[in-house]
């Protein structure tokens, strides 16, 4: 499960376990993104708080993993590039790349995404108000409750002081609250 992860939230922890136990796989590998080329217009938190948050956000549950891969990588995040390795790294493993319902028609902008969706098999999640209309490639859907959660509203809500207590999980909002991120600043009353 690949993503910008800023922050990570329950609905990515929601998603990855619906994923995990509706495919049985064995395991949910989390890999926040090191260098996100298309969030360019926006600012992004650093790597390496964005890789600590999702290592506290996942460390209670032994479903789920954390690979730096792409935060190690100089240079853009390509998924494909991402995909490559870990098939070199255990080429016998069978692969499942983890996206929400707003992220599947993006696919084909990415770099060489053709080359991807054969490589790997793409598993789409619902999102609130989302349909995945046609795509030019075979996926699996797999149904979530809805949650309705985003990164850009959680950095907003730690931005102006409002308590974000029941989106992130406990550790990263203390995270995000020590390393003061998303313009958090340890005089927010309400937070």
């Amino acid at each position: 499960m690949g993503g910008t992860f800023d922050p990570i939230h329950l609905g990515h922890l929601v998603a990855a376990s619906e994923v995990h136990t509706q495919l049985r796989l064995d395991q949910v590998l989390f890999i926040p993104a090191g260098n996100p080329w298309q969030k360019d217009e926006r600012s992004v938190s650093s790597a390496t708080d964005r890789l600590e948050m999702t290592r506290a956000a996942i460390a209670d549950d032994p479903r789920f993993s954390l690979s730096d891969i792409e935060v190690l990588r100089s240079g853009p995040t390509y998924a494909i590039d991402t995909v490559t390795e870990l098939l070199e790294r255990t080429p016998e493993a069978q692969l499942h790349w983890i996206v929400g319902a707003d992220v599947a028609a993006q696919i084909t902008t990415w770099h060489r995404w053709e080359e991807f969706v054969r490589c790997t098999s793409i598993v789409v999640v619902n999102r609130q108000g989302i349909e995945i209309g046609q795509l030019p490639f075979s996926y699996t859907e797999i149904q979530m409750p809805e949650v309705r959660i985003s990164a850009s509203a959680i950095r907003q809500r730690y931005a102006v002081g409002e308590p974000a207590k029941y989106l992130v999980p406990e550790l990263v909002d203390s995270y995000i609250k020590t390393h003061g991120l998303y313009g958090y600043a340890q005089d927010n009353s309400n937070a």
